[in-house]
């Protein structure tokens, strides 16, 4: 008689992933289990309504993107309400001090600059089509691609330093690294894969569009409503074990047992579990390779809009030494005014070097020289979550090192299929289309639970199609 399990199915990760693909599988009377090493779901997406006065604070993902199919739904079905985010005003450009208003969300058209952004542009999404987002490994291009870094195809197609510098903010925020860290196969592809960088990039459209009142980490708190004791927090996964009849999963001398598991987690995570049978080689030198970014994001927030009576929209894109990417976060039902700023790569780098005092002076700083209202430098708080603890010190999303997926077919689509255990991939190595970060999250949710996909078979590694 084989002995029970305590599920059919063990999702390993509560964030946006794990959080829907447990509840896919639940919804279908799956029995599951969802475990996850912190004290909290939802991952990368976390908001708080207590920390600050005037409404929801959202320390990680908060936007939600017009391609975004799932998520808006997913949303309507937990009973929340989406509200537009884009805002009225000129978005601002500022080249090492020097301000320059443009067009709404575009350059100015009569800056010098503004052409060679927009071909370099070009370049960038003919370089992402190249190589598609289904398989990049296969493309002819990548071994060109995966041999330079991004600094690199820079420094070949680019020569106005305005236009560098754009590039120059762009690669360390949405990468959380420096250009001279990033393969510039692993850029182009995931500019392809959000379906192209003024998609990625705009503030009219693509993938800031709207929010959900009170928060994006509402989602995975209300799945986690629904799943109840089935949630198992403050259990970090120690070792995974595959025998004949399923797989165990420890968490020091704590065990659970299932028929599958489903590991939701970024790549490097899986570094720090032990897997008996152990990895192969190659899927174990990619997840050794793929380490997270580096991003910060620090939040103020005001009595008014002021900037809105200057005719600005509150994003400013802050290129120099110090880089930031900078947003009006002011949801409509907050009672307080909130501008949101993103750093990340080698400028979170130096401001690291920086106490919290002179982290919050510096950014006040920018906010009064750049969108110069008489309110800027008399917040009424600011949060500021550097390498928080709560969110993860590994920061933004995961980087591959040159070769280490892009020519190997190990790739993020592939990536999956590398181990024979009784067990699901559904973390940042799979993904078919980049959505943002709580919806690609739940993309590859909806991938690990239900069809098509590989189910791994029993103990002899055998696979069969599901």
């Amino acid at each position: 008689m084989k002995s029970p399990t305590d599920a059919d199915v063990i999702v390993i990760g509560a964030g946006p992933s794990g959080s829907y693909a447990a509840k896919l599988l639940n919804d279908q009377g799956v029995k599951v289990k969802l475990v996850e090493a912190k004290d909290r779901v939802g991952g990368r997406t976390w908001s708080s309504k207590t920390d600050a006065p005037g409404g929801a604070i959202d320390y990680g993902g908060q936007w939600i993107g017009e391609t975004h199919v799932l998520l808006p739904e997913l949303g309507a079905e937990l009973g929340l309400e989406t509200v537009s985010s884009v805002k009225p005003g000129n978005d601002l450009f500022v080249f090492n001090g020097d301000v320059v208003v443009g067009e709404e969300d575009q350059p100015p058209s009569g800056a010098g600059w503004a052409e060679e952004l927009a071909k370099s542009f070009k370049l960038l999404d003919d370089a992402g089509a190249r190589l598609g987002w289904a398989a990049p490994w296969a493309s002819e291009h990548v071994a060109e691609l995966d041999g330079m870094t991004v600094a690199q195809w820079l420094d070949q197609n680019v020569h106005s330093t305005e236009a560098r510098l754009i590039h120059e903010v762009m690669v360390n925020i949405l990468n959380g690294a420096n250009t001279t860290e990033v393969s510039m196969a692993y850029w182009a592809y995931f500019v392809h894969q959000g379906e192209g960088i003024e998609s990625l990039i705009g503030t009219r459209s693509g993938a800031q569009v709207a929010w959900f009142v009170g928060g994006m980490g509402q989602v995975t708190e209300l799945i986690a409503e629904r799943l109840g004791d089935d949630v198992h927090l403050n259990w970090p996964v120690t070792r995974i074990e595959q025998g004949r009849s399923g797989v165990a999963v420890y968490s020091g001398d704590r065990r659970l047992t299932a028929k599958y598991a489903i590991l939701a987690t970024p790549p490097s995570a899986g570094s720090r579990v032990v897997f008996d049978p152990p990895l192969p080689a190659k899927r174990a030198q990619l997840q050794a390779r793929a380490p997270m970014g580096r991003l910060s994001k620090y939040q103020v927030r005001y009595d008014e809009p002021f900037w809105q009576e200057r005719g600005h929209s509150g994003a400013v894109f802050e290129c120099g030494d110090l880089a930031f990417w900078v947003f009006d976060g002011s949801k409509p039902s907050d009672s307080l005014a909130t501008i949101v700023g993103f750093i990340g790569g080698r400028h979170l780098d130096v401001w690291h070097s920086y106490s919290p005092e002179e982290r919050e002076k510096r950014f006040i700083e920018i906010l009064v020289n750049k969108l110069r209202g008489e309110g800027a430098g008399r917040p009424l708080g600011a949060r500021d979550r550097l390498d928080p603890p709560a969110l993860d010190r590994r920061g933004a999303g995961h980087l591959h090192a040159h070769g280490a997926a892009e020519q190997r077919g190990l790739g993020p689509a592939r990536a999956r299929r590398a181990h024979p255990l009784r067990r699901h991939r559904g973390g940042a190595d799979v993904v078919r289309l980049h959505r943002g970060r709580a919806a690609r999250g739940q993309d590859r949710g909806d991938r690990r639970a239900g069809p098509p996909g590989v189910r791994c078979g029993p103990g002899d590694g055998r696979r069969r199609r599901r």
